[in-house]
């Protein structure tokens, strides 16, 4: 029997090595760095070798380990030992990079590798059971300073990070907590706020574009208002088809009403087919909700989608601010939202004090010692309102795109703009 027995783990065992034989370099240098939940998936790219998912054991509470630990997902596309690193710091779940064309444009640019760290609380890297005091900034960037201490002992080349929105939020917060984990970030269309209703909003709607514009769109959410009677109706019955409930928020009606005061915000978030193609307000209805969903969707003040992206209103309500409506242009249209807030976006029972403190101390220093920063913005973009001012003490370079939208990015520059950002880029990593 223990012969048997000697003989079957032998095989056991030669079956093992002969397993890990076949492995890449790159899964087995994974392994010696103590990451053994991985799987390789395919991808359709002739530049990476392979790309591989991670899930990360990190801790809940980064200044007190005992407290336990939750896998932060990570999507790893590999180029070369070699070659820069580039980190996305996402903003929220992360499982479009496990797309098979998914690539990253600063990665491209530089002939990079890329890995995609997913936020904590989002996607697949939600701790059990949830504890919503442990979601601070402190606890999120500290879990990209464990990607990159672990990481960079196999991608020992500069590192560079870079994020979208949130994301972008992100870099800006984790090159705060950790300016010497990359020698530059690249954060797109990223706000800096100072309040839960940042006042600069206001100005940014009173002064974007002309005032042709502006005041045909005040007109539309006016229109929309007034003839609720129309538009009222057709917003719950094409939500309803899409099985969205609006109980948080209090109501489908008051639902509505928050939608055309996002109208506001969200035509120059998306600046979705601009100025010249808004309707007349009063004219067809269909054209005019239309073009009114095209710019807020249906969703936004939705049960379902506030589950979805709980998270992110949490931190927008007590590190990262957000922004609010001014309503007095309507009058007495609105009928139901006469404070508007985002209150009902918090999970049940959990009460929160915004602080503007980290906020302030983060623009401070990003004003003095924010060098090798590259900032994109779109012109048009409302969250450009709050826009990081780098000033005249550092090396920063801001670009902003007349008339871009939420969805800048350096290939909507003009092909100088690109070449003089990626030699700006390649001069901050030393190549």
């Amino acid at each position: 029997m223990r012969r048997l027995l000697l003989i079957t783990l032998t095989i056991f065992n030669l079956l093992v090595l002969s397993l890990r034989a076949e492995e890449s370099a790159l899964i087995q240098k994974l392994r010696a760095a103590g990451i053994d939940s991985l799987r390789s998936f395919s991808i359709n790219s002739e530049r990476y070798g392979e790309a591989v998912e991670i899930f990360l054991k990190q801790d809940i509470d980064h200044s007190k380990p005992g407290l336990g630990h939750f896998y932060q997902r990570l999507i790893l596309r590999h180029r070369g030992f070699d070659k820069p690193m580039v980190m996305v710091t996402e903003g929220y779940a992360a499982g479009y990079a496990l797309w098979a064309d998914y690539d990253e444009e600063i990665a491209g640019m530089l002939d990079a590798n890329l890995i995609v760290a997913e936020h904590r609380y989002f996607g697949k890297s939600v701790p059990k059971p949830l504890d919503w005091k442990q979601l601070t900034l402190a606890n999120a960037t500290a879990d990209l300073h464990a990607v990159n201490q672990l990481f960079r002992k196999i991608y020992p080349g500069p590192w560079l990070s870079t994020g979208i929105s949130k994301g972008g939020q992100t870099t800006i917060y984790y090159r705060y907590f950790y300016p010497d984990d990359v020698v530059a970030s690249v954060p797109y269309v990223a706000p800096l706020n100072f309040s839960v209703a940042d006042k600069r909003v206001y100005h940014f709607k009173d002064t974007v574009a002309d005032a042709s514009c502006r005041s045909h769109l005040q007109a539309l959410q006016t229109d929309l208002l007034q003839r609720r009677d129309v538009f009222l109706p057709m917003f719950a019955d094409s939500a309803l088809k899409r099985n969205l409930t609006f109980n948080k928020v209090g109501g489908v009606e008051k639902a509505f009403e928050y939608n055309v005061l996002e109208y506001g915000f969200a035509f120059w978030q998306w600046y979705a087919g601009g100025c010249s193609k808004l309707p007349e307000p009063g004219s067809d209805k269909h054209q005019v909700f239309n073009t009114f969903i095209e710019s807020t969707g249906y969703d936004f003040f939705a049960d379902q989608s506030i589950e979805v992206f709980q998270p992110f209103f949490y931190q927008a309500l007590t590190e990262m601010g957000f922004y609010s409506y001014e309503t007095k242009a309507f009058g007495q249209a609105l009928k139901l939202v006469t404070n508007p807030n985002f209150n009902h976006t918090l999970p049940a029972g959990v009460k929160v004090r915004y602080s503007p403190r980290l906020s302030k101390k983060v623009n401070r220093w990003l004003r003095r010692e924010g060098n090798n920063f590259l900032y994109v913005y779109g012109g048009y973009d409302a969250w450009s309102a709050t826009a990081v001012n780098p000033g005249d003490k550092t090396n920063a370079l801001k670009l902003v795109l007349p008339g871009g939208s939420h969805v800048t990015r350096l290939a909507n520059f003009d092909e100088e703009t690109r070449r003089r950002a990626v030699e700006t880029l390649k001069g901050w990593i030393g190549e």
